[in-house]
Order: structure tokens, then C-alpha cells, then sequence
């Protein structure tokens, strides 16, 4: 039977220390720190190198064009004129349509009313005024005739005829005119601005930018023309 003194379970007597040995010493002694290059007097040591571009996730060929862009905001006179002529010719031709479809339909000066013998603005006046239901037709004309002219007018030329007359341009943020999409959101929108009893349109004559209710919505601007913006 093995003594006490050869079993590995006596925790009374520690066991005896491990003899060193020359690979032991050397696995605990720290490793010399790799030499650094000798840096020659005078000179000034090399910056690390900056991190690849992949890393950075730039791609260092992209060229990005500023844009700069400089317009003046209409003057608010300006914007009351472009309305009143634009109006206007709405108006003419309402007033040529309303009397056309009154005359096919066989209404006269002798069955317009009692003052039957009025004839001119007086006969379209006491027309539409015993004939409403020719009126509201005459209005939904008027306001498709509208937004055709509008759209058209701001997507190819950049304004109507009233705008174009004042010396005005309807741009978007970036300084051209609007696209033929951005033109007809805009014209529906100025209808709206419209059946608001007008008040769309007025927030044109007191806001510093001078836009309208429809040019928030749809992101354009109402300014001087400049004959550079294509």
C-alpha cells in the first residue's frame, strides 16, 4: 500500500515545489518589445497613413454640382394685376359662352325678363338672374378652362398671360418652372385657394416669401421673370 507521504489527496503537506526548468523561465518572461526604425536627426516623424476610402465608404470620383439660386418675390401689386387680367379674360369668355348656350337654347331679349328690351352686359346681367341653371355649367366650364390654362401656361412658359404681362414666373425651389405635374397640382390647388372665399390667394399679399396657399402645398414661388430661367 502507498504511504501517506505519495498520495496526491494529503492536503496537510503541500506538494513540493516544481522544479524550474529553462522552458518554463523562458514562457514567463515578458517578450522584448519589437525595436522601432531609428528616426535620422532633424527629420520629423511620418504621419500614419489615413484610412483607405473603401473604409469610409466615399467614393472619391463623385463631382456634386452646387446650385445656386438667386429670384426676387413679386411684388404684391404685381400679383393683384396678374389676377385681375387672367380674370378677365375668364370673364369675357364666360360672358361669350353664357350667351352662346343662352341664345341656342332659344333665350332672347324679349324672354330674358321684364326689362326685355336690354341688351349687351344689361341683357347677360337679367339672363343669369332668371336662368340659373345655366350658371352653374357656365362656372364649371370657367373653372376647366382655368386649370387648362394655368397648367399649360406654367408648365410651358412659366406663367399666364396675366403673369406673363406683369413680368412674373411661377419657379419651383430649385429656380425653373414647374414640370407639367407639379403645373397641374398647382392649378387644382389655386381652385381651392379660390372657393376659400379668396383667402388662399390673399396669403400671397401678406407673406414675406408672397405665396399663396397653393404655392405651400405644391412648393412653388411666384417672382420677377428672369429671362436667364429656362
Amino acid at each position: 500500500m502507498a504511504s501517506a507521504s505519495d498520495s496526491h489527496w494529503d492536503l496537510g503537506h503541500p506538494p513540493a515545489a516544481r522544479p524550474a526548468s529553462p522552458a518554463w523561465e523562458r514562457l514567463r518572461q515578458p517578450s522584448p518589445a519589437a525595436p522601432r526604425p531609428a528616426v535620422p536627426a532633424g527629420r520629423p516623424p511620418t504621419p500614419p497613413a489615413p484610412p483607405a476610402a473603401a473604409s469610409l465608404d466615399v467614393d472619391p470620383d463623385v463631382e456634386v454640382e452646387a446650385i445656386e439660386v438667386h429670384l426676387r418675390r413679386a411684388a404684391p401689386w404685381k400679383r393683384a394685376a396678374s389676377w385681375a387680367v387672367d380674370g378677365l379674360l375668364l370673364g369675357l369668355l364666360g360672358a361669350l359662352l353664357f350667351s352662346l348656350v343662352a341664345r341656342m337654347g332659344g333665350l332672347s331679349a324679349e324672354s330674358a325678363g321684364p326689362t326685355s328690351r336690354q341688351t349687351g352686359l344689361d341683357w347677360l346681367l337679367d339672363a343669369a338672374s332668371n336662368h340659373l341653371g345655366l350658371v352653374f355649367p357656365t362656372l364649371v366650364v370657367l373653372a376647366a378652362a382655368s386649370f387648362v390654362h394655368a397648367t399649360l401656361g406654367h408648365a410651358l412658359m412659366g406663367a399666364t398671360l396675366g403673369k406673363r404681362l406683369l413680368g412674373l414666373q411661377v419657379v419651383g425651389r430649385d429656380g425653373r418652372r414647374p414640370t407639367l405635374g407639379r403645373s397641374a397640382v398647382r392649378s387644382g390647388l389655386s381652385l381651392l385657394s379660390f372657393l376659400l372665399l379668396g383667402l388662399g390667394c390673399l396669403l400671397a399679399l401678406f407673406t414675406v416669401s408672397g405665396r399663396a396657399l397653393h404655392d405651400y402645398l405644391a412648393g412653388t414661388y411666384v417672382v420677377e421673370r428672369d429671362r436667364t430661367v429656362p
